[in-house]
């Protein structure tokens, strides 16, 4: 196994996972919870994020038809998840234990932002196109590079003030809220095109 064959599929998974893109959502959730809370948060998500990937790989495909359960399903579930979650952010609504530090860590920043749907889907791909090692190549090191990226977002949050993370704030759990709803569309596009 060489790095040209570890190329294609790393930048697949990283293209999916995209830390770069998923960081305002992660700067909107992160606001909410006390500064020195954040780096066990991340930690713990991202070690969360990586065991779910891990899971899918070795077992995900045989769950998904064990229990009759399609992509497009799992899609629909993770953004409506999301999409309740973004509502309530917005009218500042608690949801049972949803603001405690550990379950903020597995939903919504381990999965659906991280491990979602697009990046399980990915990964059972590359899994049959490559492997099962080079999977858990990929995933293990797409973790490993979306650590220091995510860290880095707190700077942006001290640059912007309390003024600019509150607007910040709202305005992404909007685009948070639009995020969780093409997440759905997706997942019914997919279960109506399986079903001609």
């Amino acid at each position: 196994m060489d790095a040209a064959t570890l190329a294609k599929p790393l930048l697949m998974l990283f293209v999916v996972l995209d830390p770069i893109g998923i960081l305002p959502y992660y700067q909107t959730i992160i606001y909410r919870v006390p500064e020195e809370e954040r780096p066990k948060i991340l930690e713990r998500a991202l070690i969360a994020a990586l065991a779910m990937l891990l899971s899918f790989a070795v077992l995900g495909d045989y769950m998904f038809r064990l229990l009759g359960v399609t992509i497009g399903d799992f899609q629909v579930a993770a953004g409506l998840l999301l999409l309740i979650y973004a509502i309530a952010n917005i009218f500042e609504l608690e949801l049972g234990s949803a603001t405690s530090s550990s379950s903020v860590a597995i939903f919504p920043l381990a999965t659906p932002l991280l491990a979602g749907p697009g990046a399980i889907t990915a990964l059972i791909y590359i899994k049959y196109q490559y492997g099962l090692p080079v999977a858990i190549i990929v995933s293990v090191a797409n973790i490993a590079i979306a650590y220091p990226i995510m860290a880095s977002s707190s700077i942006i949050l001290r640059l912007l003030g309390k003024h600019g993370s509150l607007f910040v704030d709202k305005f992404m759990n909007l685009i948070l809220a639009g995020f969780a709803v093409s997440i759905v569309r997706e997942g019914i596009t997919l279960l109506l095109s399986s079903t001609h």
